[in-house]
């Protein structure tokens, strides 16, 4: 392998007469604010996310600040994995450390990996020789990133700003423009002239040749949180999850130039925001804050099969593993596991005739981000590691 990196070639009214109340005398105990969570619970909620404990010495906002803004965190490095967590068709086999805060987002192509941090870092990893490559530090967290080997060029969200990084230069000169919004959906079809991101309710199409706006998808009424690009009957779609349950459809085929609202909506919805989709074929596979994973048929639009509940806390990420011929699905309590495409949702109440592996992936820790590459399954999470499982 001879990596590219050296350089050699996210009222009521009433018109009705009401009596008024009668007079209420309050104590000062009445108006008291109502006591903060405990010390326990707040611990176990920073934990989770990555953070460190409230009674480390880290829990100093003056050291937190000073720890973010000095030297740069020493270069990372994969290391086999000594875990003992495995199943027979999924093992752990390496774990990449060097993000020093909780990792959003994971993209792999080749022997490359690009990882993105709430430590306001993009790491470029060289999987060929376990090491830590490259680095682009910015002054905001990094929620999204997605790597195009064509170009060598990472996009990237972060709280404010779409980057585009080419890696064979220096990070400092990487294209940025600042968003309106936060963002938090980001999407490169391969070999495409543009790249979508969402900024609240809306989706943006962006010329990657030229950086500038080119289009704006429409239509939702809550803040859009995953993107998918799918072909089917001869056409092509943009496919958008969002807060407010629903998953739309949108005409794809001139890369979206121009304001548009969805050809279809596909019903019934989800109880609570929808976190990712992936499209397998003529399926598409909804994961959503209400621990369900849904299945779609795109030409009829009618949902074809539904694990309820797929995970016990909400469904954060999704990936296809065509290895096992199954959905990967990952968890905010820290779990990985894996569904038969032929069978998801078979059987609502009884996981055994869908359900290939499960594993409890990061133990106490969210799992932000879930993809698959070469027979295997990467996991970014919020412990600040991303775990590689090898696919049998």
């Amino acid at each position: 392998f001879q990596s590219p990196l050296t350089g050699s070639r996210e009222s009521i009214g009433s018109d009705s007469q009401l009596m008024p109340p009668p007079a209420v005398t309050l104590t000062a105990e009445d108006v008291s604010p109502s006591a903060s969570p405990s010390l326990e619970r707040r611990d176990s909620v920073r934990r989770r996310n990555g953070g460190g404990s409230l009674g480390s010495t880290t829990d100093n906002v003056f050291e937190r600040l000073h720890s973010q803004t000095d030297e740069p965190a020493p270069e990372g490095h994969v290391v086999p994995c000594d875990e003992k967590t495995s199943h027979p068709q999924i093992s752990c086999v390496s774990l990449v450390k060097g993000h020093t805060h909780s990792v959003q987002s994971v993209s792999v192509h080749g022997k490359i990996m690009v990882t993105g941090s709430s430590d306001r870092t993009i790491r470029i990893w060289d999987l060929s020789d376990g090491k830590e490559a490259q680095r682009a530090s910015f002054s905001d967290p990094v929620k999204k990133v997605v790597y195009s080997t064509g170009e060598s060029v990472v996009y990237a969200l972060t709280n404010q700003c779409l980057k585009a990084w080419d890696i064979r230069t220096d990070p400092k000169t990487c294209r940025s423009t600042t968003l309106a919004e936060f963002p938090s959906a980001l999407l490169y079809p391969p070999g495409s002239d543009f790249i979508y991101f969402s900024t609240g309710i809306s989706v943006r199409s962006w010329n990657v040749g030229q950086w500038t706006a080119a289009g704006v998808l429409h239509g939702h009424s809550g803040h859009v949180m995953c993107l998918e690009y799918v072909q089917f009957d001869d056409k092509k779609y943009i496919i958008t999850g969002s807060r407010d349950h629903f998953c739309k459809i949108y005409d794809a085929r001139d890369g979206i130039i121009s304001s548009r609202v969805p050809t279809a909506t596909l019903n019934p919805p989800h109880f609570d925001g929808i976190e990712s989709i992936v499209c397998v074929d003529e399926h598409l596979y909804s994961g959503s804050r209400d621990a369900t994973i849904k299945k779609w048929h795109l030409p009829s639009k009618k949902e074809k099969g539904a694990q309820r509940p797929a995970h016990k806390d909400r469904v954060q990420a999704l990936t296809y593993v065509p290895t096992l011929s199954g959905l990967a699905s990952v968890s905010r309590n820290g779990s990985l596991k894996v569904w038969s495409e032929e069978n998801f949702g078979a059987a609502k109440s009884d996981h055994s005739k869908s359900l290939i592996a499960e594993v409890n992936a990061h133990p106490g820790s969210s799992i932000n981000d879930v993809t698959f590459h070469d027979d295997h399954v990467f996991t970014a999470s919020g412990d600040t590691t991303v775990k590689i499982w090898a696919v049998k």
